[in-house]
């Protein structure tokens, strides 16, 4: 289906959404790939790295709470607000200078904009045609990411002068990401009728459980994730501790994650809408898996930029991919409850595996985690190939 074919609904939706993208990618450049390197430069313990790695996933965990309409204000209302305030506390950094603060502070903000996820996916379920979906969520993150490698190049420029400039860098990051969710506001959802919903917390996630396809896939991308996590926050410490990269560095790599995201968004868009969840995840895990190979067998500078594009290439399909899979296996109306579920689950990984991944750093060097890491990754890949079913 060509841009021109597309629904009214969904061309209004897109407009918007890349709108919101283009101030989304300049937040992100500026900010995210520089949270667990100044973290570590400032003083944050390995604990503390761990938090911030297993931040995102704990407050995914409370997606449970906004799976239904409680307040009656439209699924638009659940995106835009949470993004916009959780952002706006990052104005706060500009007073921090403590480790242990500042990683409270990135907490709560990361545990507020978690909220919108539900809503999200119910809304890129109702406004973009199945058909196209993948594609067009590619898109937008191509734009993202096209602004994301700018920022993070000058980011990183800044940052090398002083890791305490920081201080200055996140504030207006911050600013960029408040924009960004009162663009996405400007959204309408198709045939949306808003009124108060009752809460149903555990039940909602009973329901998608009792899906045999949900169920298989939630089974094989745990294991997955196992390897993921258990290596997300060991990757900073390395990265500072035994590699000592720069600042400057720091932004290169955000720059190079960001162009294999973006080119990652152009492959995985299509693919996903040609092909199995089947196929797009025996691939995204084979990709995933190299990333611990590289990681256990290097300390160049080089070979470790090679590992951030690939992880910048597996990030685009990650992403593209759990929307997609959720899309397809559920009923529009029970979008945000599979949703809410999927990342339900992954928060409960997520409160365990990096500190654990944190631990064995800290007691046995960091080949194990990454050892354990790729075993993790391969059995999935294995389990994917030999028992998934085919869905869509």
């Amino acid at each position: 289906m060509k841009f021109r074919d597309l629904p009214l609904q969904a061309k209004h939706t897109f407009y918007y959404d890349v709108r919101s993208a283009v101030f989304f990618g300049v937040f992100g450049g500026l900010f995210l790939p520089f949270i667990s390197i100044i973290g570590r430069k400032i003083g944050a313990t390995s604990f503390e790295i761990a938090l911030l790695a297993a931040t995102p996933y704990v407050a995914n965990a409370f997606t449970l709470l906004w799976t239904e309409d409680v307040f009656g204000k439209g699924r638009v209302w659940y995106v835009v607000w949470p993004c916009a305030i959780g952002r706006a506390l990052l104005l706060g950094l500009f007073f921090i200078k403590n480790p242990g603060l500042y990683t409270a502070l990135i907490f709560l903000y990361m545990l507020i904009t978690a909220i919108p996820f539900p809503s999200y996916a119910s809304i890129m379920k109702t406004n973009y045609p199945d058909s196209v979906r993948a594609s067009l969520m590619g898109y937008v993150r191509v734009v993202i990411a096209f602004f994301w490698i700018i920022a993070a190049f000058i980011s990183g420029l800044i940052l090398n002068r002083g890791t305490l400039d920081y201080r200055y860098v996140f504030p207006v990051a911050a600013l960029f990401g408040v924009l960004s969710a009162f663009q996405f506001g400007s959204i309408k959802v198709r045939g949306e009728k808003r009124g108060r919903e009752s809460l149903k917390g555990i039940i909602n996630i009973m329901t998608a459980l009792k899906d045999r396809s949900f169920q298989e896939y939630l089974l094989i991308y745990s294991l997955f994730e196992v390897g993921l996590l258990f290596a997300l926050p060991v990757i900073p410490l390395v990265l500072v501790d035994e590699a000592h990269i720069s600042n400057f560095a720091a932004g290169v790599y955000g720059s190079a994650f960001s162009s294999m995201w973006l080119a990652g968004f152009f492959f995985w868009g299509r693919f996903l809408d040609r092909h199995s969840i089947k196929d797009a995840l025996m691939g995204i895990f084979f990709a995933a898996s190299l990333v611990p190979v590289i990681y256990t067998w290097s300390r160049n500078v080089y070979m470790l930029g090679v590992a951030q594009g690939i992880s910048g290439f597996v990030a685009a399909a990650l992403e593209l991919a759990g929307y997609v899979v959720i899309t397809r296996i559920s009923p529009s109306r029970e979008v945000p409850r599979y949703m809410a579920a999927n990342v339900a689950a992954s928060g409960v990984r997520g409160a365990i595996l990096p500190f654990a991944g944190a631990w064995v750093f800290t007691a046995f060097g960091a080949s194990p985690v990454f050892v354990l890491s790729f075993v993790s990754m391969l059995m999935a890949f294995l389990m994917a190939w030999k028992s998934m079913k085919d869905i869509g």
